[in-house]
């Protein structure tokens, strides 16, 4: 048993291998700028929320430990400090 290919089957073959693969390029591209989009959200939803919460600990006028790795400082406002006159 011999199978014929003619210029037509593989040319269609080929174009239906070059649709596939622009389909899944595609995509991946679009899954791609969603991740990065989702990502960015979040990432600038915890800075907001982390400094709301700086704000909100600063507004009692106490001293506020931030810590980044073994690195630690107190953070005051200075607002709540009494100035003389």
């Amino acid at each position: 048993m011999t199978i014929n290919f003619t210029t037509k089957t593989v040319l269609c073959f080929l174009v239906f291998l070059w649709i596939i693969f622009s389909v899944v390029y595609i995509a991946n591209d679009i899954w791609s700028t969603y991740k990065n989009v989702q990502m960015a959200g979040a990432y600038e939803q915890g800075r907001v929320d982390t400094v709301n919460v700086l704000i909100q600990e600063a507004e009692k006028c106490e001293p506020v430990p931030v810590s980044s790795g073994e690195k630690e400082i107190l953070l005051m406002n200075l607002g709540c400090l009494e100035l003389e006159e």
